[in-house]
Order: structure tokens, then C-alpha cells, then sequence
């Protein structure tokens, strides 16, 4: 890897292609090319060309959960050497507070997926809730026609087939409801600490499974 000095770029390959002039038999100017490896090069040379030797410093280790790596990109032209270094940083406290809030909807999401009910876990995403409540509604509209509906088969998360009764089956879009709001009022009050957290120590308090 090279440092091309006049595009201020990194250069990835060895080989550079140098425009040049020449004489042909006939004494007649064009254009011609020449081959250079800059690995082959001395500095001398490769100052000529408008190259630099790259020196990468080691990556440090860092806490990526405070900490933030920064590259830095210095040309020492007199030394006619491109370094890159790094720099450890402690991330600020608002942004702390962003990848804090970014955790907390993830857990909410994941949450908002599955529901334990009957000794088994349902899947209760957007497309379950809508057959949940269309299964509701044939059942609520079989007690006003009177319509025998004895029992409900229904899928658990492992594709096991669980009975409902209609009253177990209406208990449960209820726990769901229930449930779902359950989830998104907890997210929102971790929310608010988390945006009135005032020190690192109190951010790092604020966890959902630790929340009662």
C-alpha cells in the first residue's frame, strides 16, 4: 500500500504506469509508458514518482461498548511517509444514550414476537395478531348466532397443534392485548430514564431485564 501524494489517496497495488515520451526509428515523438514496482523503489524514487511508503500503526484494543477507535492520517513530507494511527476515545454521553435507546427497541421487538401462554410460546407478530383477531371474530360472531364452535386448533412457536376451548382462546387475545401493552409502556418508561440519565453510572443501571 502506497500514499499517492498529488490525489492525497491510498494506492492498494504495486504497480504504477508512468507517461512518458519516446523516440521512435523514424525520430518521430509518442507516447509511451513506463513500468515502475514501488515496492522496488527507494524513497528518492518514489518521492519522484509522487509516492509515499504507507506505516500502519497496530489496532489497539479498546471497550466498544464506551469506547470509540479513531483513525488518523498524517504525510510527513520530510520523511515522505504516510502514517496511520489511532486513538481511543470515550464515547460521549448522549451517545451512549443512543446506542442505550437502540438496545432497549431491539429487546422490545424481540419481545413483541412471542407471548407464553397455555405452558407453550405463540408467535404474536403483526401477521399472527391479524389471524388471532380474525379467529376472535368468528367466535364472537358464532356466540351471537349461536353457532356451535366447540374447540380452536392452534399453532404454538414450534408448530405444535394446542386445543383452545372458545373461552381459552378469547382469555387469550385478551393476554396478548394485555401483554403488548404491557411490553410498550416498560419500553417507554426505560425510554424516559435513559433520555434523563445525567451520568454514565446511571445509564448503565437501566436494564430491562433488571426492571420489575
Amino acid at each position: 500500500m502506497f500514499y499517492d501524494i498529488e490525489n492525497k489517496s491510498l494506492k492498494y497495488d504495486d504497480i504504477f504506469l508512468k507517461d512518458t515520451i519516446i523516440i521512435n526509428e523514424e525520430g518521430q515523438k509518442e507516447k509511451a509508458q513506463d513500468t515502475y514496482f514501488l515496492s522496488a523503489c527507494d524513497d528518492k524514487l518514489l518521492k519522484e514518482l509522487g509516492f509515499a511508503k504507507v506505516k500502519e500503526e497496530e489496532t489497539p484494543s479498546f471497550d466498544e461498548k464506551t469506547e470509540e477507535l479513531h483513525q488518523i492520517q498524517n504525510y510527513d513530507e520530510e520523511k515522505n511517509l504516510y502514517i496511520i494511527s489511532y486513538e481511543i476515545k470515550e464515547k460521549t454521553l448522549e451517545k451512549l444514550k443512543e446506542l442505550k435507546l437502540e438496545e432497549l427497541k431491539a429487546i422490545k421487538e424481540q419481545k413483541l414476537l412471542f407471548i407464553p401462554f397455555k405452558d407453550t410460546i405463540f408467535q404474536i407478530d403483526t401477521e399472527a395478531k391479524i389471524n388471532i383477531s380474525g379467529k376472535i371474530s368468528e367466535i364472537m360472531l358464532a356466540n351471537l348466532n349461536n353457532t356451535p364452535l366447540e374447540s380452536i386448533a392452534w399453532i404454538d412457536k414450534d408448530n405444535k397443534i394446542i386445543t383452545f376451548s372458545k373461552e381459552e382462546f378469547l382469555e387469550f387475545g385478551v393476554s396478548i392485548a394485555k401483554y403488548t401493552e404491557s411490553i410498550i409502556f416498560k419500553n417507554d418508561e426505560l425510554r424516559n430514564k435513559v433520555k434523563n440519565a445525567t451520568s454514565l453510572e446511571e445509564l448503565n443501571l437501566i436494564a430491562w431485564e433488571s426492571e420489575k
